[in-house]
Parts: structure tokens; sequence; C-alpha cells
């Protein structure tokens, strides 16, 4: 099997970690897994699998004329070869003459791109990619719709993306609360995204302005991420008197996020849908939360529904619907308990159906019905 992406470990990312996890996962049970890749900056990035890599250049064009030529040098007769993403990687492997091609699909890089003097072309390449490939496999039921409306007729399955719940586990919440400054009164919301508009901060803003003076003095909004429109969000809790209220924690690296999810009352992702180029195609981060046995709030936006099971330590609200968020901030502060009851049954939930274990049982078993694997 090769894995072909350039979105793989030791970067970041959720790409990167679907596809190190597959990876890994395939050479567990037994199967011959070579990558082919870029270089990246080990840093404090995602753990490298040890499978066989080929690695090219990080820069373009040259990083995909290098992987082209590892392509066309590969044996052929692989029982498959998984893309990362549709474009450059599906497109690449085609041109390479591999067979079987198994593209994963995400979400953004399925919508329309922003140069309307490009879209037309993109959307006649991505239908004859998408169309050319053996199977696609969704990362939710509406990135699955997503990739049908670009490729009507393509043979498309959705496997919900899993957590990795030995890493993302239960512990010691207290020690998480002290290194985060927390005392015991304070309930604290954690959203962990880009800062970006459309992921929706501003609702949590939103939502904690609706609350009585003395309750919302109670509240954090602990914010994880970076991104290029942290001065309008700011901007946003700075109108709306919540500015004090909120914790701007920046990058946080892999290794502490289970920490900052433990230290959680909540975890809060309120992506809204838009007419550009953003969607929230899974939304790994609240099952990630809920692996640490913390509950998570998402609104009813892309495919968030798919990471989160209302009354098992999940709540969906709509979209910009800060009043149900309120309220819902209304219950955490008068019964704390409630929460920590629900974050015991979002763990019982992910170890139940969200490990990744259970995600490579339902990858493998596809792959194999489809005749790919044998």
């Amino acid at each position: 099997m090769i894995m072909h992406s350039f979105d793989y470990p030791p970067m970041h990312g959720g790409i990167a970690r679907l596809c190190g996890e597959i990876a890994d996962g395939m050479r567990r049970r037994g199967r011959s897994v070579r990558v082919v890749t870029q270089t990246g900056d080990g840093g404090a990035g995602l753990l490298v699998p040890e499978v066989s890599e080929s690695r090219v250049t990080a820069s373009r064009p040259w990083r995909e004329c290098q992987a082209l030529r590892r392509l066309r040098n590969s044996a052929r007769g692989e029982s498959a070869v998984i893309c990362g993403t549709w474009y450059p990687e599906g497109l690449l492997a085609l041109l390479a003459g591999l067979r079987p091609i198994v593209i994963l699909a995400h979400g953004n890089e399925l919508l329309p791109v922003p140069s309307r003097w490009r879209r037309a072309a993109w959307a006649r390449l991505a239908r004859a990619v998408l169309g050319s490939a053996d199977l696609i496999v969704a990362n939710s039921d509406y990135t699955a719709r997503l990739v049908r409306a670009a490729s009507p007729g393509c043979r498309v399955v959705s496997i919900p993306l899993a957590a990795d719940h030995h890493r993302f586990a239960p512990g010691d919440r207290a020690a998480a609360r002290r290194r985060l400054r927390l005392d015991g009164h304070t309930r604290a919301i954690v959203t962990v995204a880009r800062l970006l508009a459309y992921k929706g901060h501003d609702v949590v803003f939103r939502a904690l302005a609706a609350l009585p003076d003395d309750m919302r003095g109670r509240f954090v909004h602990i914010i994880a991420g970076r991104g290029p429109d942290r001065a309008v969000i700011e901007g946003e809790a700075q109108r709306l008197g919540v500015a004090d209220r909120v914790r701007w924690e920046g990058f946080v690296a892999e290794a502490d996020l289970t920490e900052l999810y433990r230290a959680a009352d909540l975890v809060a992702l309120c992506t809204r849908a838009t007419d550009r180029r953003e969607v929230e195609g899974f939304g790994l981060a609240l099952l990630e939360a809920q692996a640490c046995g913390t509950p998570v709030v998402g609104t009813a936006s892309g495919g968030i529904p798919d990471a989160v099971a209302p009354g098992e330590g999940g709540w969906l609200i709509e979209p910009d619907d800060h009043e149900a968020l309120a309220h819902l901030l209304r219950r955490l502060n008068d019964d704390p308990a409630e929460f920590r009851r629900a974050g015991e049954a979002a763990r019982a939930r992910v170890e139940r159906d969200g490990t990744w274990d259970r995600y490579l049982d339902r990858f493998e078993a596809t792959l194999r019905a489809e005749g790919l694997l044998p």
C-alpha cells in the first residue's frame, strides 16, 4: 500500500493526523506500507509512524515533479494508493498510472475556489479526478455530499474520523486546571480552532454577554489557535463587553492539547456556514475533547453532527444561536455535576465508537468490500 500525502507527520493538522493514523494502523495490521510525502520540520508536531518513507522537497512546483517521479517508479500492483486529498495527490497518482486509487475527502478542498477565472476549470478538474478514483472516503456525511456534488456518479463512502483515546484520555483535571490558573469556581469554556471569523468565536462572546453580570464573572473563554482574523475576533469581544472574560492562548502544541481539554468544563465549536471556501468537514477537536471526558457543544453545520451525539456528552445548536448557548451556560453554572456526567458519557461513546482502531476496522473492511484490498 502507498500513502501519498503532503500533509503527513510531523506536520500538524487533521489531514496529517488522519494519514499518519492510516499508515501506522495498516502497518500494525501486517500490511506493507510506503509513504510518499514531503520533508517537514519535526518541531513539536505529530509522531512519525515507523513505516517506509520517500520524502521529496517541500518547495513547489519541484515537490510535485519529484513526487510524480517517485510514484512512477513505484511497483505496479500495489494493493491501493491512498491519496491525502484529490489535488494534488490524487491527480499525481492518476498521472503516474497507479491503481487502485483511494482519495480521502475532508471538506474545504471540495468547495469552489475564490478566483472566478479559475472556478470553472478547477471544477472540471475536480470532477475528472474524483470521478476517476476507485473510491473516495469522506470524513462525514456532509463531506460525502460535497463529493457527490463535485463529481456526480463517483464512488464515495462516509467514515467519520476518530480520536486517539489513549493519548486523549481523562486524567488529573485538578492539576490541569492549576496549570491554566483556573480555580474551583471558574467555569472554563475552551475553543480550539484557527482564528477565522467563520469558526464562530463571537457566538460564545454573545452567549457570555447574555448572562447576568454576576454569573458572567464566573466564566472564562479560553481560545487556542492562531489565524488571520484575530484582530476582528478581538474587536467583537471588546464591542460586546466580554474581553475581560476571554483568554488568548495562541498556538497550543499537540502535546499540550490533552491538558487543555481536561481543564475545560465545556468545549465549544460554533462554526457557521458561509458562501466562501469555508466549512467544518468534521470537527476533530470536539471528538478529542470528548475522549478526555469533557462535554462539547457544536453547531449543526457541516460535518460537526458526525462528531457530536446529543444526549451522549454533547449538544448541537443552530449556527449563530447564541441564546441556546447562553441557556447551556446557565445550566453549567447552576449544575456543573451534570456536565461532568455528560463528560463521562462522551468518553464512553468515544471508547465504543470513536477510536482509531474502530475507524481502521471500517476503513479496511470498506476497501476489502470494494475489492481494493486482498
